[in-house]
């Protein structure tokens, strides 16, 4: 799922939840800032959820292979550009 950013000085960038922490938190990359293994873990009331980009399925496997951190990074982008340009979302 892509999800932007309402609160914080993150306000307005786009992130795939890589996981749910509990009932209220959600495990958060950009791919940039905030990559695969050092992820943002924010609170579900601080993001706005816009859509499905892929589902959970297809995410075990794009960052499930023999990656390194780099490759995983890339993907995430490439998929939050693609999606973001489906759409055209204006982001931060």
């Amino acid at each position: 799922m892509i999800v932007q950013s309402k609160k914080g000085h993150d306000r307005g960038r786009l992130y795939l939840v890589l996981a749910c922490k509990g009932e209220t938190r959600l495990l958060l990359a950009d791919g940039r800032t905030r990559g695969y293994v050092d992820a943002k873990l924010k609170n579900t009331k601080h993001v706005r959820p816009f859509g499905q980009a892929i589902d959970e399925m297809e995410l075990e496997e794009l960052l499930g292979g023999e990656l390194c951190e780099s490759e995983c990074n890339l993907s995430i982008r490439k998929l939050i550009a693609q999606w973001t340009q489906d759409r055209e979302i204006k982001t931060k």
